[in-house]
């Protein structure tokens, strides 16, 4: 089906329009699902090119990747292979994302204490949410001779607020690996 009648420029299905620079794909990321490099293309493994060897490419992502170490007549592909970052879409491309997870939140309210458990300079917390769990142990002789049971400390742990914590040792979504290229004639 060919578009016709067009008022503004082409754009694809997100909305964004075609870019007369990477007509040949120059410039464009291939991923592959195991450690090979296509003849046109150079593993984007944060290399340092020269302008003048690489000028199509240049073109295309110029010094957007640069660190600040490049000569004047040096431009930098990116690294995505070597640090291992995720590649994560965005209409704001380029911007490193660091890791983060939510915070991790609970509560201990001990405003209020019970008599009996003053006198052995404890409180009975009235409030005890998130993270938090109150340790309890049981107490056969209080001073009045009642029996009970009596809050010994707190532990904290916060696959309680989130089942992904404790699941991992690093912050890690489900992933594979596969290497990434770069797109340079």
């Amino acid at each position: 089906m060919k578009i016709s009648n067009l008022i503004t420029n082409e754009v694809n299905q997100n909305e964004y329009h075609f870019n007369k620079l990477t007509r040949n794909k120059i410039g464009i990321l291939y991923v592959a699902p195991v450690n090979i490099v296509p003849e046109d293309c150079l593993a984007c493994d944060g290399y340092v090119l020269k302008i003048i060897d690489y000028k199509k490419l240049h073109s295309v992502i110029g010094n957007y990747f640069n660190t600040g170490e490049e000569a004047e007549d040096e431009f930098r592909i990116p690294d995505y292979n070597i640090t291992g970052r995720f590649l994560q879409p965005s209409k704001n491309v380029g911007i490193s994302i660091n890791a983060g997870l939510p915070n991790i939140t609970g509560k201990i309210d001990a405003s209020n204490t019970n008599a009996n458990a003053e006198a052995f300079g404890e409180t009975y917390p009235d409030q005890i949410t998130g993270a938090f769990e109150g340790i309890w142990g049981y107490q056969s002789a209080l001073p009045d001779a009642q029996g009970g049971t009596m809050l010994r400390g707190f532990d904290f742990d916060a696959s309680r607020c989130n089942t992904i914590y404790g699941s991992s040792n690093t912050v890690q979504p489900p992933s594979q690996t596969v290497h990434i290229c770069i797109k340079y004639k």
